[in-house]
């Protein structure tokens, strides 16, 4: 079996909150989706597809992945985040009546990962105490071996206790991570 790269939520909107660190996250992600196209394993890109309140139909494509990142894999939608759907792999709650996402169960990246006959995962992107911890954190629950190389993402210094805390408790998860 082989090992997937989840690419977390490299969208306009969090590539410009990460402000200086986002061009060496881009930089890295994109060595790391290079690395995993050459060896033939598989690659997943999740989206935010509600992060925050923005206007009607995202005039200024804020969701959208980032024009300079290396898309060679399958796009998959997760969250809303704004709501609390921060994992790649679980949904997050509905927004609205019609939305078709949500509810917290297992979404597609489950079947997607699980399909590319994959026994571990790298995850990569924004934010590493955020949306690629959760990911990291579902992707041990699934059973996957988990490494977070820190290069190839960035903090939004959203933990209470900081960025080392954030670390320390992926680590104590089970998550690899390489500093």
């Amino acid at each position: 079996m082989s090992d997937a790269l989840i690419v977390v939520d490299m969208q306009n909107l969090f590539v410009d909150l990460v402000g200086a660190d986002g061009p060496r996250v881009i930089a890295a992600v994109n060595r790391q989706v290079a690395l995993a196209a050459e060896s033939g394993r598989p690659v997943f890109y999740t989206r935010d597809i509600a992060p925050i309140d923005l206007p009607e139909g995202d005039p200024e494509n804020r969701t959208e992945l980032h024009p300079g990142l290396d898309v060679r894999g399958t796009v998959v939608d997760k969250g809303p985040g704004k709501r609390g759907g921060f994992s790649g792999f679980v949904l997050g709650p509905v927004l609205e009546p019609q939305q078709a996402y949500g509810g917290g169960g297992l979404g597609p990246l489950v079947r997607l990962a699980r399909d590319s006959g994959a026994s571990s995962v790298t995850v990569v992107g924004i934010a590493a105490d955020v949306c690629v911890a959760a990911t990291a954190r579902d992707a041990l629950r699934l059973g996957y071996e988990v490494t977070v190389p820190v290069e190839a993402t960035a903090f939004v210094h959203a933990h209470p206790h900081g960025d080392r805390a954030a670390l320390t408790e992926l680590r104590d998860a089970g998550v690899t991570v390489i500093e």
